[in-house]
């Protein structure tokens, strides 16, 4: 944090980010150092952001956002809870499938410190696996597509009419509850 609060090319952590036009920038990139203005504007007219620490806060925002005023649990605490409002035997086969998906999970060594704060949190018998997939952006419109095409597809879905007609009990009855 020392280096994101000093000034001009001293500060190597410090990247400028062009922001999207929607013409000639469809999407929004890092500019390489070399090419960082330290003191002035850019000539070419792009809209750019300079970020220094908000690089670290943004993340850290999602382990800990009582860092920043907001008192909810952070994704590691947020995880544990949820598995254990399992029943106990499904606890192992919840924290041993833990999937990350969605841009978020690309932030660099987000994996590595899900699983390690997660596993402080977890009783140390129970084995803790993290999986980041290669794509997590799409990985779970690629699971519903899979899903979708099943040829068992049929068997494994509840119709709204269904569900309305019936309620929580044709759940029961289908999925063997």
């Amino acid at each position: 944090m020392e280096i994101a609060q000093m000034k001009g090319e001293e500060n190597t952590v410090m990247r400028d980010y062009v922001l999207p036009d929607f013409s000639a920038i469809k999407k929004g990139f890092c500019k390489p150092r070399e090419e960082m203005v330290f003191s002035g504007k850019y000539k070419t007219g792009e809209q750019t952001l300079q970020l220094a620490n908000e690089r670290f806060a943004v993340p850290e925002m999602l382990f800990h956002p009582s860092d920043i005023g907001i008192q909810e649990m952070g994704i590691p605490e947020t995880i544990a809870d949820a598995v254990q409002s399992l029943p106990e035997e499904m606890h192992p086969h919840f924290y041993q499938n833990i999937v990350l998906t969605g841009g978020n999970s690309l932030f660099p060594g987000f994996r590595e410190r899900l699983e390690a704060e997660l596993r402080s949190l977890v009783p140390a018998h129970l084995p803790v696996n993290v999986f980041l997939p290669e794509n997590p952006v799409c990985y779970s419109w690629e699971g519903g597509k899979l899903l979708a095409h099943s040829p068992d597809y049929d068997e494994m879905v509840v119709m709204r009419e269904d569900y309305e007609e019936n309620g929580h009990i044709v759940c029961e009855e289908k999925f063997d509850i």
